[in-house]
């Protein structure tokens, strides 16, 4: 044997030994709880909704729910108990729609966001401060402009960010992340000028009435190869881990990506932690990685796993990009944002490319998750699947049920239509702080009240058994779990004013969104989003019991603790 074959082995033999001795915990024959958890509140999310006082863990997976004395029954000489001194423990929650890689290349923008500033003033003076510190002939990229965030703010025209950075190529991406502005330094850059056509699927460059560029760009077409150099997965790992770890502090234990990733092995190293994952993650993937889908699911992984494909069907309604069946409410703020009266939005992948691609991965056995905003985009979006369903022999037509296709966003999904989506197996995860941060402009100036009243038909979807979830769309919307179930209680806006009250959920049902419902889009039912004996340990401890807790008050509840698998 080769001196080279006694290292290879010898390798091979420790890296043996290791592996064993990591798995002894998990093989442990001890009939005693690893964990015990007592005097607190013990919110199951199971089909009862029961509420215990205590749990006991053991082998990464809940071992027992109870009362006090049951589990404590449990303990022995290594149990290590937990007095919870009556907080609360629920499932971890589960982040279904987010954008973990987006967040992560975000992190190293200018923040212009009125998350951040209160003003229009000062979000402009952040600019200033980083273009007078960037070298000449440096890119300055900056996110989060918003007017309805911001009041009184004046978008930028292509001559504003000329006279304010006249020597450095700039890029200013929208809170909405449908919409951008550039200078002329950045298109130059770039090599786009007035003969450059439009990137089409519903993308295009906004152009004066001279049909000069004017520095608008819309749709991610257009956005995209601006973006471009920032997703080196070496420039964001850092910033990736950051963003994993904020998931976990605001209480999440399982997070789905779902658009723009970074590579699978990223991905893993970011949320590992003393060699052990510290949250479950799950990827769409869209664009030129569809390629990756070619094969069959594999479903094996406890902590990563690739559930399908990510399509826009329509865009935003802050770009009016969103496909509607009225037009836009002619208002000064649809104007400021470049949106024509007359505007109906149109599609951002053709009707045939999207049925096509859909009869292809779903007769591969992958998920399909697509963003649809307007109710036009919903009413066409419903014909597409019927067509795919009707084509189909009558045993893969359950099949097709089975994959449990998702219909994303739903700002305007009827809820006349709910039945059908129904009867074809779709889920719809809703973007719900829309009502809290843009309900008011929703209202009176870009859809009116009428419209208004109907959105995100939440209590309609939980009547038919649909599992709808909620999800903030990150970096959207600050990823907030408890801003997210108030908001689908109260259903008012951050002034107040309700909207929509017809379709308020309970706070029971607002939990599950959040809990078993996301499980269940997920396809993970059987192992998380409830707390049951035999299921994995994803909990999240809180200061406070919700359901004893003021409405008003839930944006207030603290995340005290999560633990994964036990962890």
């Amino acid at each position: 044997m080769t001196r080279a074959s006694l290292i290879t082995g010898g390798i091979r033999a420790a890296a043996a030994t290791l592996l064993a001795t990591l798995l002894l915990p998990a093989c442990s024959e001890s009939p005693h709880a690893d964990r015990v958890f007592t005097n607190g509140h013990i919110l199951t999310i199971d089909e009862q909704e029961r509420v215990a006082s205590a749990l006991a863990i053991k082998d990464g997976k809940i071992l027992a729910i109870g009362t006090h004395g049951e589990i404590s029954a449990l303990a022995g000489a290594r149990t290590e108990t937990i007095d919870l001194n009556g907080k609360a423990v629920l499932p971890g929650f589960i982040a279904v729609h987010e954008h973990p890689a987006i967040s992560a290349v975000f992190r190293n923008f200018v923040d212009m966001s009125g998350f951040r500033h209160r003003t229009a003033a000062e979000a402009w003076r952040a600019l200033d401060s980083a273009i007078a510190t960037t070298p000449e002939g440096e890119w300055v990229y900056a996110m989060g402009l918003d007017p309805v965030l911001l009041e009184g703010l004046q978008l930028p025209d292509r001559n504003r960010l000329d006279e304010i950075a006249p020597h450095n190529p700039v890029f200013i991406l929208a809170q909405s992340m449908h919409t951008a502005w550039v200078n002329s330094a950045a298109l130059a850059a770039m090599e786009i000028d007035e003969q450059s056509p439009d990137p089409g699927e519903g993308s295009y460059y906004g152009r004066d009435t001279d049909g000069r560029l004017d520095g608008t760009l819309v749709e991610k077409p257009a956005l995209e190869p601006f973006l471009a150099v920032h997703k080196n997965p070496l420039k964001v790992s850092a910033a990736y881990a950051d963003v994993l770890t904020d998931l976990r502090q605001a209480g999440y234990t399982s997070v789905a990506s779902l658009g723009f990733n970074v590579p699978a092995w990223l991905a893993r190293w970011a949320s590992s932690e003393n060699l052990q994952p510290r949250i479950r993650q799950f990827f769409y993937y869209r664009g030129d990685n569809l390629n990756k889908l070619a094969g069959a699911p594999d479903h094996d992984g406890d902590f990563f796993r690739v559930r399908g494909a990510k399509f826009w069907y329509d865009g935003s309604p802050y770009s009016g990009s969103m496909v509607v069946e009225q037009p836009y409410t002619d208002s000064q703020l649809a104007r400021q944002l470049g949106i024509a009266h007359d505007s109906h939005g149109e599609p951002v992948i053709l009707p045939e490319a999207l049925r096509s691609q859909i009869e292809a991965l779903n007769a591969r056995g992958w998920q399909i998750a697509t963003h649809v905003q307007g109710d036009r985009a919903a009413q066409e979006f419903l014909q597409i699947l019927q067509q795919v369903y009707e084509n189909l022999p009558e045993a893969e037509q359950q099949a097709f049920i089975a994959r449990r296709h998702r219909l994303e966003h739903g700002l305007l999904l009827g809820k006349d239509m709910l039945p059908v989506f129904a009867r074809l197996g779709l889920s719809p995860s809703f973007h719900i702080n829309h009502l809290y941060y843009y309900g008011d402009a929703l209202n009176s100036q870009l859809l009116g009240p009428e419209r208004s009243e109907q959105m995100l038909p939440l209590k309609s979807a939980f009547a038919l058994g649909m599992h709808p979830t909620l999800h903030s769309d990150s970096p959207m919307f600050p990823a907030e779990p408890f801003s997210l179930m108030q908001t689908a209680i109260t259903r008012r806006s951050r002034a107040g004013t309700p909207v929509g009250e017809a379709e308020a959920l309970r706070p029971q049902q607002a939990l599950r969104t959040m809990t078993i419902n996301a499980a269940w889009q997920l396809g993970m039912e059987k192992e998380i989003g409830s707390l049951e004996v035999g299921k994995r340990a994803d909990l999240v401890i809180l200061d406070r019991n919700p359901l004893t807790t003021p409405v008003g008050e839930w944006r207030d509840i603290k995340v005290v603790q999560t633990l994964l698998d036990g962890r």
